[in-house]
């Protein structure tokens, strides 16, 4: 009798085929689910690098749209507008009667001043700036009573000084009550701008100085160095019209002027609490900048011997100031860029006196001087002194002149810095030294010789090389006798003579065989 439920071999067989072929095909499901699953992982993934190009870039341009918007058209707007209302009351008040034309002006400066106050309640900043231009136009009615001869109302000098000191005095004590430096720095550059605008005298450079003791008060007392920077520029620019315009003043007296308003930027920069150091600095170098160029102009209108001299008071000067900043213990970065510019200073004015022998004696005693800066103070003194010396190979040719430079230049390479400290300087001074040994073999040699001076030169590079156990003076010198090679072999060995020639292998062997002897015993030790 035969059972219904019974499974035949061939059946078990079938169902096992099917089972592993589910199971395969769950399998490669299983692979296919994970593999889609990566893929919308990974897409997830970058889709957010893809998608953040478009929004940083969109930011950037919406924070440069209204920093264009709100920081700059907003001052040079005002700008703008008190530059044609100083044009306005310069070209059209002196038709107006005395009193008329100074109760307008006030009231223009007054009502200005009064739509800024209302502005700054909502936004501050910018109702500041339209203050200050409200400010600046009382400055310049002030300044026109006297100084603007269309407009002057007052013929006594020492009261409109006094007038304009008065209204300089309010205006130091308006911004510094409302602690604001942007009413401060408006007011005063729009001050000395509208100025400019009218005929720049004599007695302008009072205000101009008044007006820059002003900046320099706020810099010592507050510490907003966005002020005097402005104002800085604006002073050198009105000594700038005095030197290249047209007006007739004394160089005595721009001289003079410039010495003040560099002393009163000088001393705030050191005065006063600490600040961020890169405005002062910015400022310490626009201060002597414009003392510099413009206080020279005004010396050498007198004559080379008084700008001579004038320019080594002026570096006697910085360095004093470089050592009460080191007293005071301002940043280092200060003190090291009143030294620079000390250095820098009389590098200058040496061509003015010294002339050959002389100018190259100055200039590698200056070089030494920064070399010496450079391994005691800042590191950084080495690149002027470099650049000395290679200006002091091209002023005299003689071999005295030379031999000094090569010299000098072997002691930077070896004293701006530690031996133990690196120095990137360090390259190019040797390479610097290779090149005076070049000039020097050349102004020792007669033409015929030069290519070997140049291999005695790469022999003296390969034994500083060997003594100082500096692999850079080694490599030097193979440059140099490659370059001697390519001189004897391209272009001289056509030329020369016999004896030349001989004398030219002769020693040019012998020197690659003393080195290379020198070379092999190193290497067997």
């Amino acid at each position: 009798m035969q059972t219904t439920g019974a499974v035949g071999p061939d059946s078990r067989a079938r169902s096992r085929g099917g089972a592993a072929a589910a199971i395969s095909f769950g399998v490669v499901d299983l692979l296919e689910e994970r593999i889609a699953r990566l893929e919308a992982r990974l897409a997830q993934l970058e889709a957010p690098r893809r998608r953040a190009i478009a929004p940083v870039v969109a930011e950037r341009a919406a924070e440069l749209e209204a920093t264009l918007g709100t920081y700059w058209l907003s001052r040079l707007g005002i700008v703008s507008l008190i530059t044609g209302a100083a044009l306005l009351i310069i070209t059209y008040f002196a038709a107006l009667g005395p009193f008329v034309r100074v109760a307008v002006g006030y009231a223009m400066a007054g009502a200005l001043a009064w739509v800024g106050l209302r502005l700054a309640r909502v936004h501050t900043t910018f109702g500041r700036i339209v203050f200050g231009g409200g400010l600046a136009i009382a400055y310049f009615v002030t300044y026109a009573l006297h100084f603007v001869g269309s407009l002057r109302v007052i013929d006594s000098e020492p009261l409109g000084i006094v007038l304009v000191a008065i209204v300089i005095a309010a205006i130091v004590a308006i911004a510094h009550r409302m602690k604001s430096e942007t009413v401060a720095g408006i007011a005063l550059f729009l001050g000395l701008h509208t100025g400019m605008l009218s005929e720049v005298t004599a007695l302008s450079l009072i205000a101009t100085t008044l007006l820059a003791a002003g900046a320099g008060f706020f810099l010592a007392s507050n510490r907003w160095v966005l002020v005097p920077l402005s104002t800085v520029v604006a002073v050198y620019s009105t000594h700038a019209v005095l030197a290249f315009g047209s007006a007739a003043v004394s160089p005595e007296l721009r001289a003079a002027f410039v010495g003040v308003d560099f002393g009163l930027f000088a001393a705030a920069a050191l005065i006063g609490p600490s600040t961020a150091v890169r405005p002062l600095v910015l400022l310490s170098v626009l201060n002597w900048a414009g003392a510099l160029v413009l206080g020279g102009a005004a010396l050498a209108g007198m004559s080379p011997h008084v700008a001579f001299a004038g320019g080594c008071g002026f570096a006697v000067v910085l360095a004093a100031t470089a050592a009460l900043a080191r007293w005071r213990r301002a940043p280092h970065q200060l003190v090291a860029l009143q030294l620079g510019c000390a250095l820098v200073t009389l590098a200058l004015v040496v061509p003015i006196e010294a002339h050959g022998l002389v100018l190259v004696a100055g200039w590698l005693a200056i070089a030494a001087l920064a070399t010496v800066f450079a391994r005691r103070t800042e590191p950084r003194f080495a690149v002027l002194a470099f650049v000395l010396v290679l200006i002091s190979y091209r002023a005299d040719a003689s071999f005295v002149a030379q031999f000094a430079c090569v010299l000098v230049m072997l002691a930077l390479e070896r004293w701006h810095v530690a031996d133990d400290k690196p120095s990137q300087l360090r390259t190019i001074a040797v390479a610097g030294f290779a090149f005076g040994l070049v000039q020097l073999s050349a102004t020792v040699l007669p033409h015929g010789l030069h290519t070997v001076g140049w291999v005695a030169a790469a022999v003296v590079l390969f034994a500083l090389g060997f003594a100082l156990r500096a692999a850079t003076y080694r490599w030097s010198a193979f440059v140099v006798l490659g370059l001697a090679a390519i001189r004897l072999l391209g272009i001289e060995l056509r030329s020369f003579s016999a004896n030349q020639r001989i004398v030219t292998f002769v020693v040019a062997g012998a020197a690659m065989l003393l080195v290379s002897f020198v070379y092999t015993r190193r290497v067997s030790r």
